[in-house]
């Protein structure tokens, strides 16, 4: 079916966008069904995006109105049959208006100064109709200057912005920026790569176009072969407070705090994050679990394979960097150190395996509670880390995840349509490393026990050193209402869990005295360890008693130190 696509924003500082689309229909057909998605491939959570839609309307193409009726949350079902026609068409025109106002890579928002259009947001698709060579026309204020996206520009003229896209897939897979936003780029292999920055920067003195295009080279070198798009673009919101990436067949949207790049450590977090979704367009986009594709955008769509999705390329990502010669072995340790510590502290390593967490992301890592590190783990976190592992045991058999990435590339270009099983990874894995790697790399993918993380360190030449503390704890966290101090978490194991301390009590008094903000912010210092304290608390309105023994607080990963910088280096340098 051929679709055209039109966007109109007309009045930007209402956050509204009219979409309409133009599609002729067989003539034997009586009804046509259309559908907004409910959530994002590389995001999986439902987002209901429909709940943005504030009217919808269904005409022919003279203008006689068609009936349709909502048949899902995000669904409309039109209906000739139960239409009041002078005179019936097969040409359609499908109207709505959704709202807009919401700044995360995985929705839309409009405002007086910019667009930021995030197709399964906004994009309605034909059910059961595979859309050929959709196009989509994008009309706006006169005052905006520029449109930036990965789709393909077939406009005739300049004051017109018209692209085309293979299939919806395709079309919906590609976000579009536009305002006045900055732009610049550079070639890499004849391909050009535009850097388009939207938000504000302070002064900062890093070269982003120069480490970009660094980072560029250094992750397309591992898979030694012409680039897979004809075009790509790197699209970041330089806004306070804001942190993420999403991937896209031949961009991704970015977000980080333009205030922060003057901080070299902050720097290399932005360059992980640019190496983080430019990798996906390898790991993700095309080599993909089987259950990701075709899609479904309606229902969720299940996997336990996102450690592979995700785990992987987040072992990858800083080491790219160090690969790049933009950071330190030092300086990537420490990034491993802060991730191997955080892991450390997380209870809920012990009830959920990474194939569980990534068969429950739709329940758990998207919409964490107070008690999410108590039942699951990430596993982005795990993910990496347990690559690293990988990693550490593949260079005892002379290869490394380096020649993993290019059996899996490999297998993809023999069979770009099928997806990867965890059986074909674990074969890939055996093959290169026999099948005793493979039975531990499968102990830690499958189930929940500790991992050795010193003996896979100490084959890389690196040392965990860890640090002991003897500051009072009780494992509760805080979060604040004004100067009130309310528990925001609680540690399975720890002295508040043992005291039966909730989240969402608020504390009132610490041995009679009042406790505010301050005091809870720093409360190791009023405690001593192995006494008995008593708290007043506030359950759902009710004053309660609690009595509380801190207790030592868990060692803590101090560092990772390099004990054979040569082997260190050879070891995360290398490439097969």
């Amino acid at each position: 079916m051929k679709v055209h696509y039109l966007v109109q924003i007309e009045n930007p500082q209402n956050h509204l966008v009219k979409v309409t689309l133009k599609l002729k229909k067989d003539a034997a057909q009586k009804t046509l069904e259309v559908f907004l998605p409910s959530w994002s491939p590389g995001s999986y959570l439902l987002r209901e995006y429909s709940r943005h839609i504030r009217w919808f309307r269904a005409t022919q193409s003279n203008g006689e109105v068609l009936f349709h009726s909502q048949v899902s949350k995000g669904s409309y079902l039109i209906d000739w049959t139960k239409s009041d026609l002078k005179k019936s068409s097969d040409e359609v025109e499908v109207s709505y208006e959704i709202y807009c106002k919401e700044l995360t890579v995985r929705t839309s928002h409009v405002d007086a100064g910019h667009a930021f259009l995030h197709g399964p947001s906004y994009l309605m698709g034909v059910t059961g109709q595979k859309l050929v060579n959709p196009t989509i026309e994008f009309r706006f204020p006169p005052a905006w200057s520029k449109l930036s996206t990965g789709l393909k520009d077939i406009s005739q003229k300049r004051e017109v912005f018209l692209y085309e896209a293979s299939d919806y897939d395709t079309l919906i897979d590609a976000p579009v920026e536009i305002g006045c936003h900055e732009t610049d780029g550079f070639e890499y292999k004849g391909i050009p790569h535009h850097i388009i920055n939207y938000g504000v920067l302070y002064p900062h003195g890093q070269n982003l176009k120069k480490d970009i295009k660094t980072v560029v080279e250094t992750v397309a070198r591992h898979f030694d072969e012409d680039l897979p798009y004809d075009q790509y673009v790197f699209m970041t919101h330089f806004v306070p407070k804001l942190y993420g990436g999403l991937e896209h067949l031949n961009s991704t949207a970015l977000q980080f705090d333009g205030r922060k790049l003057h901080n070299k450590k902050e720097y290399q977090t932005y360059l992980s994050l640019v190496a983080h979704e430019y990798f996906h367009l390898w790991n993700v986009k095309r080599i993909r679990p089987v259950e990701l594709g075709p899609f479904d955008y309606v229902n969720e769509n299940y996997t336990s394979l996102l450690w592979l999705a995700e785990g992987m390329t987040s072992f990858m990502d800083d080491l790219f960097i160090f690969r790049a010669g933009l950071s330190t072995i030092e300086e990537y340790l420490d990034v491993v150190k802060g991730n191997l510590d955080n892991y450390l502290s997380i209870p809920g390593r012990y009830y959920h395996s990474l194939e569980q967490s990534s068969y429950n992301a739709w329940i758990k890592l998207y919409r964490p509670d107070e008690n999410y590190k108590n039942s699951s783990v990430s596993y982005y976190l795990k993910g990496g880390l347990v690559f690293m592992c990988l990693h550490a045991l593949l260079l005892e058999k002379g290869s490394g995840v380096d020649a993993l990435l290019k059996l899996l590339w490999a297998d993809f270009k023999e069979h770009p349509q099928r997806g990867v099983t965890k059986e074909n990874v674990y074969q890939m894995v055996k093959t290169l490393g026999g099948q005793d790697v493979l039975n531990a790399f499968s102990t830690m993918v499958e189930g929940t026990e500790d991992i050795d993380f010193d003996s896979y360190l100490k084959k890389m030449g690196c040392e965990i050193r860890y640090q002991e503390s003897n500051q009072p704890w009780i494992g509760a966290d805080f979060e604040y209402a004004g100067d009130r101090a309310i528990v925001k978490s609680v540690l399975t194991d720890s002295p508040a869990y043992r005291s039966g301390l909730n989240a969402g009590d608020e504390v009132l008094f610490l041995n009679g005295l009042r406790l505010l903000k301050d005091e809870a912010s720093s409360l190791a210092s009023y405690l001593v360890l192995d006494k008995s304290y008593e708290l007043i608390v506030s359950r759902l309105g009710k004053l309660e008693r609690v009595e509380i023994t801190p207790a030592k607080a868990p060692r803590t990963v101090k560092e990772i130190a390099v004990v054979n910088h040569e082997l260190a280096v050879k070891s995360f340098d290398f490439l097969k």
